[in-house]
C-alpha cells in the first residue's frame, strides 16, 4: 500500500508540474503592471515603453502622450498613429503643438533608453532623422484607435499582432 500511495503522489505531482509548465512555457511570467493597466474609470491608456503612455480623457484633445521635455516639448495631443519597435516609440500627431507652435501634423521619435525625444514638422525631416539613427525603413504606424481596441481585448499590447486575425 505504501508503494502505491508514493507512486500516486509522484505521478500526481509530475502531471501537475507538466500542466503548469506547459501554460507558462516553462518560464516564470511576471509582467510589469505598467504594461497591463488599462486606465481609470474616466480615461483610457495605452502603455508604450515605460514611462511613456498615451492617455485619453476627452475626444477634444484626443490621445495625449507626456514627454520628459528633452526636446523642449512636455506633451503631445491628438496622437493619431503610433508604433513601438525595437525600443523606439514612433508617433504621428494632427493639430498639435510642436516647440510652442501650432502645427497641422507632426512626427515624433522617442527612444527612452537613450533619453531621446525628437519632434518634426515635416515628414521629410522625420525620415532624414530616422536614417541618421540607422533606421532605414520607416516603420508602419497603427491608428491609435486600432491599438486601443486591441489592448481592450488583450492583457498586453503585442505590437506585431495588431490588426491581425
Amino acid at each position: 500500500m505504501k508503494k502505491t500511495s508514493v507512486n500516486f503522489i509522484f505521478i500526481t505531482s509530475l502531471v501537475t508540474c507538466l500542466i503548469a509548465c506547459s501554460r507558462t512555457g516553462g518560464k516564470s511570467v511576471h509582467i510589469d503592471e505598467f504594461y497591463t493597466e488599462k486606465g481609470e474609470w474616466d480615461s483610457a491608456r495605452l502603455p508604450l515603453i515605460k514611462p511613456y503612455e498615451a492617455i485619453i480623457t476627452s475626444k477634444e484633445f484626443g490621445w495625449m502622450v507626456n514627454l520628459e521635455g528633452g526636446d523642449g516639448d512636455t506633451g503631445l495631443q491628438n496622437t493619431a498613429k503610433v508604433a513601438v519597435k525595437d525600443g523606439v516609440i514612433f508617433l504621428y500627431n494632427t493639430n498639435s503643438i510642436l516647440h510652442g507652435i501650432d502645427v497641422k501634423q507632426s512626427w515624433h521619435l522617442i527612444i527612452p533608453g537613450k533619453h531621446i525625444e525628437k519632434g518634426f514638422a515635416t515628414h521629410q525631416e522625420y525620415l532624414k532623422y530616422l536614417n541618421k539613427m540607422g533606421i532605414k525603413k520607416e516603420p508602419h504606424l497603427y491608428d491609435v484607435e486600432l491599438v486601443a481596441d486591441y489592448f481592450e481585448n488583450h492583457d498586453v499590447i503585442d505590437w506585431d499582432a495588431i490588426g491581425k486575425p
